[in-house]
């Protein structure tokens, strides 16, 4: 059986709003192994943020968590902690969060604070939750910034963020983040905004600081590149909702919901002649006004009204799951030869 660290069942989180009810995340769950990377992927505004936050409790108003479980093993043996459960500012939470699930947030320019420089940012949270000396904390930080590929990390600690790149801020965030020796490292898109060669460091120094201190990973991303070198399990998302569940190996060669489908016909690929890459149809509705029935129905070219109307979450195999309700039809057009 699987070690579970995390596992999150039927959550919903709603924001509510002057002009309505946003569902931003509707009733995703999936599994966390302790050790184990699992990629988040969709388009920007599926849920993948909010989620996060939920994870860590941190949904501020209008939003709130409305249902579901957040099913967090801090031991193996351990009866589980449901984060859902519980108060937003309780000690309980306090101490999980940063303390053993950690996150790198989405834009290291804004969760960096402007008029703190990085050894007061990095230093607190030490001390709280390791329980050491300001020193103390001041050396551990050192380490962490150094272990992170950090020039002159005691020089660093007494710098404000505009005077880091954006490399080394996301280096900075990614040391704030490991400070405490979470168990779950949460990344939401921590390779965004650098480019490709300091994306590359930063994926090369996560594999290797996972298999230095064992933290499971849940990667959030938007490029299925990244996920395809990080992941070893896969979500995909779609306006709130996971809609295929997979290994990575699955995911990529033997996916079977349309969304994913469609999402890996557009990456350029080194073998492709020229043309223009393939998108995706229309546009992602407005999450005010979803669609009834399967919410990616407005898009997708194997859509039957009387067939698709409550698409089921179903099990391809064992580890694998899509909600479709068409699956074995369209796999059996595609493997259906062309005159």
């Amino acid at each position: 059986m699987p070690d579970i660290l995390l596992e999150v069942k039927d959550l919903h989180v709603n924001f509510f709003l002057t002009e309505g009810t946003v569902k931003a995340v509707n009733g995703v769950s999936f599994k966390i192994e302790r050790g184990k990377t699992l990629g988040i992927v969709g388009e920007s505004g599926c849920g993948k943020s909010v989620m996060a936050r939920a994870i860590l409790n941190m949904v501020r108003p209008p939003g709130r968590i409305v249902s579901g479980e957040i099913n967090y093993y801090s031991q193996p043996d351990s009866p589980p902690i449901n984060i859902a459960s519980l108060n937003r500012n309780s000690a309980q939470v306090r101490r999980i969060r940063w303390g053993e699930i950690a996150m790198i947030f989405q834009e290291p320019m804004t969760s960096l604070s402007p008029v703190h420089t990085i050894s007061n940012q990095m230093i607190e949270p030490i001390q709280l939750h390791l329980n050491l000396s300001k020193q103390a904390a001041k050396n551990h930080a050192v380490e962490l910034l150094a272990r992170v590929g950090l020039p002159n990390p005691e020089q660093l600690l007494t710098r404000y963020r505009h005077e880091l790149s954006g490399g080394m801020r996301q280096r900075v965030m990614i040391a704030m983040a490991l400070s405490c020796n979470p168990k779950l490292l949460i990344a939401d898109e921590p390779t965004t905004a650098v480019d490709v060669t300091t994306q590359a460091q930063i994926l090369n120094l996560m594999r290797g600081l996972q298999d230095e201190f064992g933290m499971a990973i849940m990667f959030i991303t938007h490029a299925l590149g990244v996920i395809a070198e990080i992941a070893d399990d896969v979500v995909v998302m779609y306006l709130g909702e996971e809609v295929e569940v997979a290994d990575v190996d699955t995911i990529f060669h033997d996916p079977s919901h349309p969304y994913t489908q469609a999402l890996l016909r557009s990456i350029p690929r080194p073998d492709m002649k020229l043309k223009r890459l393939e998108t995706i149809k229309g546009n992602v509705p407005d999450p005010m006004h979803l669609p009834q029935g399967c919410k990616y129905h407005p898009r997708c070219r194997y859509y039957i009204p009387t067939r698709c109307a409550n698409p089921p979450f179903e099990r391809v195999s064992s580890e694998h799951r899509a909600r479709c309700a068409r699956i074995h039809d369209i796999k059996e057009q595609l493997s259906e030869p062309t005159s």
